[in-house]
């Protein structure tokens, strides 16, 4: 009879096998995943979590963009933004790990202590208080590009990738809007480039000049009429510039249509005049000349850094097109002349594209490891079109509802412009995550803290609205639902009493903030810099701060429909994050804090992330 002790034999082969073989892994452990080669880091400033998962839930995201991340990657229920939630500070959180407690960038705006007491910084351009993932990424080794993400500005060692693109916003030349008479116009004379045009009834010409006094540029328009009914009915321009010779014109404008036509700019710095691309539309055109409206859209440089980099972009056909025209759609909505809701809408599709037409160009190159890209349009949309508070300024259902289909449509090119990214990306070797900086939230109110402490005999200012110095024993620095409220020296008992003026201040009946904290408070939410405010303080969604001191008004209607800058507590704050890639996981990702992303993005790359002094 048998024993059930296995024979010698099967115990020296199973000691050999188990001598072969990697030992199983512990229960509960996940395997290593080897850093990705390459990382992209996309932002869309100021897209909302509520307002993305509705949009994938309706289907309204038909590109196959964002789907991508929903159906092969992971995707957060929301990204908590660090406080306030702003984009200068949410950036440089973004892409240090840290908060604005150890950045020093605690607002879009705000006073760098240590500096005269008035002055204030830009948030986008105020030194970083702590490495970020371009110096750090650099730092051990790998290669960055940085397409036009805040606070990589080139505009020194620190603020740059080893090749990137900056953000404009100055341009060459202002949007314009011409309006044409009939008086202005005459028969067109019959040599030179008019004669080659095909008109139906003769040819009618005049003159326009566009820009400012000092370096304007003339265009010629020419009406034609290409409709075969036996009457004078123009309806195609042809606009060309001044001078341009016997060249070949662009064909005829219809009203609603836009061109791209060459211009010439102002030299810059004493050297030569610059060749550009000029945006026109014709927006309208009487069939008997009595009247005529064209757009001359803005004209910006485009600035890349290094130089084979922006020829890079220039062969490619790349200038910056500049953002969708605020202004000109602000008059329109208040009865002066403007730009229509349409004609807004193309300029942002033509702004999206140039950053998908960019990030497309950047990810095609062999030289990066990590690719940083930043998408304004969403954010914009949200400041001019967020009209859903029947509080609102102009607010109508038929507004809300075309001012939505208008924000739709910008999230939609998003959704297109990404989709020819991630076609671009191996999907193998290439993670891409997908985040935002804050929500938006719609406002009725506009508050100016400085007119308050004016009122008190605190701050002191001249006719024109400005603060001065002698005579102001505070002061306070906008930044849309937050304020900094700064204390000069040897006033150290008046933050207890601007304390309880600011929680008692009564609008219309209503308290408009929400929380008051000093400095030293402000550690529970981060914010404990000493360029932080000597008062930190937080109104409530619908208000928005800003500046009416020449005015005299402490309340006014806000100057856009839609502001963030809320604690980010608030859901409308919450911002996106999606990731997809290799080592990623999928499904629901829960929440994610802002400063988690730059720890990710490190992981992701193989390096240490970046360090908390630069």
């Amino acid at each position: 009879m048998r024993s059930g002790r296995p024979p010698r034999w099967a115990v020296l082969a199973v000691l050999l096998l188990s001598c072969r073989s990697a030992p199983p892994a512990p229960q509960g452990s996940t395997p290593a995943v080897p850093p990705a080669r390459r990382v992209v880091l996309l932002s869309l400033d100021g897209a909302g979590t509520e307002v993305l998962h509705q949009l994938y839930r309706e289907g309204a995201l038909p590109a196959g963009g964002f789907a991508r991340f929903f159906q092969d990657g992971e995707v957060a229920d929301r990204l908590i933004p660090v406080d306030p939630a702003l984009t200068a500070t949410n950036h440089i959180s973004l892409a240090t790990g840290y908060a604005a407690g150890r950045t020093g960038i605690v607002g879009n705006n705000f006073h760098v202590a240590g500096t005269p007491w008035l002055d204030t910084v830009s948030g986008f351009a105020a030194p970083i208080g702590t490495e970020t993932l371009w110096e750090a990424a650099r730092r051990q080794g790998k290669r960055v590009g940085v397409l036009t993400w805040p606070g990589a500005d080139d505009r020194g060692p620190r603020r740059r990738g080893d090749w990137g693109m900056v953000y404009v916003n100055d341009p060459d030349r202002e949007p314009a809007l011409t309006a044409v008479e009939r008086g202005a116009w005459k028969p067109a004379a019959e040599t030179g480039q008019a004669r080659e045009l095909e008109s139906r009834s003769p040819v009618q010409e005049a003159v326009v000049r566009v820009g400012p006094r000092a370096g304007a540029q003339s265009f010629d328009l020419w009406a034609v009429d290409r409709t075969p009914d036996g009457k004078a009915d123009y309806d195609g321009l042809v606009v060309a510039p001044s001078g341009g010779g016997n060249g070949a014109l662009p064909a005829p404008l219809a009203p609603g249509h836009w061109a791209e036509i060459p211009c010439q700019l102002p030299a810059r710095d004493g050297g030569a005049p610059q060749n550009a691309v000029c945006p026109v539309k014709l927006l309208a055109l009487a069939p008997d000349l009595t009247s005529a409206s064209v757009y001359f859209g803005g004209v910006y440089p485009l600035q890349a850094y290094p130089a084979e980099f922006a020829a890079d972009l220039a062969a490619k056909g790349l200038s910056w097109p500049g953002p969708p025209d605020d202004r000109s759609l602000g008059n329109a909505w208040q009865g002066r002349p403007g730009i229509d809701l349409e004609t807004w809408s193309e300029q942002s599709d033509r702004f999206t594209r140039f950053f998908g037409d960019a990030l497309v160009a950047a990810a095609k190159r062999p030289d990066w490891d990590l690719l940083m890209g930043y998408i304004p349009v969403i954010d914009e949309a949200g400041h001019e079109l967020l009209l859903s508070d029947p509080h609102q300024p102009g607010f109508s259902p038929e507004r809300r509802d075309a001012f939505e289909a208008a924000r739709r449509r910008v999230w939609q090119a998003v959704d297109r412009e990404l989709a020819r990214l991630l076609a671009t990306l191996d999907p193998r070797t290439t993670v891409v995550a997908l985040v935002s900086d804050h929500g938006m939230a719609p406002v009725h109110t506009l508050l100016d803290a400085n007119v308050l402490l004016r009122g008190q005999g605190l701050l002191a200012t001249d006719p024109q609205g400005k603060i001065l110095a002698q005579g102001t024993a505070a002061y306070a620095v906008p930044g849309g639902g937050m304020i900094n409220v700064y204390v000069a020296p040897g006033h150290e008992d008046l933050p207890s009493r601007l304390r309880d003026l600011l929680t008692g201040w009564t609008v219309d009946g209503q308290r408009p903030v929400e929380r008051v904290l000093t400095r030293a408070e402000a550690a529970a939410v981060r914010l404990d810099h000493p360029n932080s405010g000597d008062l930190i303080v937080f109104l409530r969604e619908g208000y928005t701060s800003g500046n009416r001191l020449r005015e005299g008004k402490i309340s006014s209607p806000p100057t856009t429909l839609g502001v963030h800058g809320y604690l980010a507590t608030h859901p409308s704050m919450q911002g996106i994050y999606l990731a997809l890639g290799p080592g990623i996981g999928h499904g629901a990702a829960g929440t994610v804090q802002n400063t988690d992303v730059a720890g990710r993005v490190a992981r992701w790359l193989g390096i240490e992330k970046p360090r908390p002094a630069p």
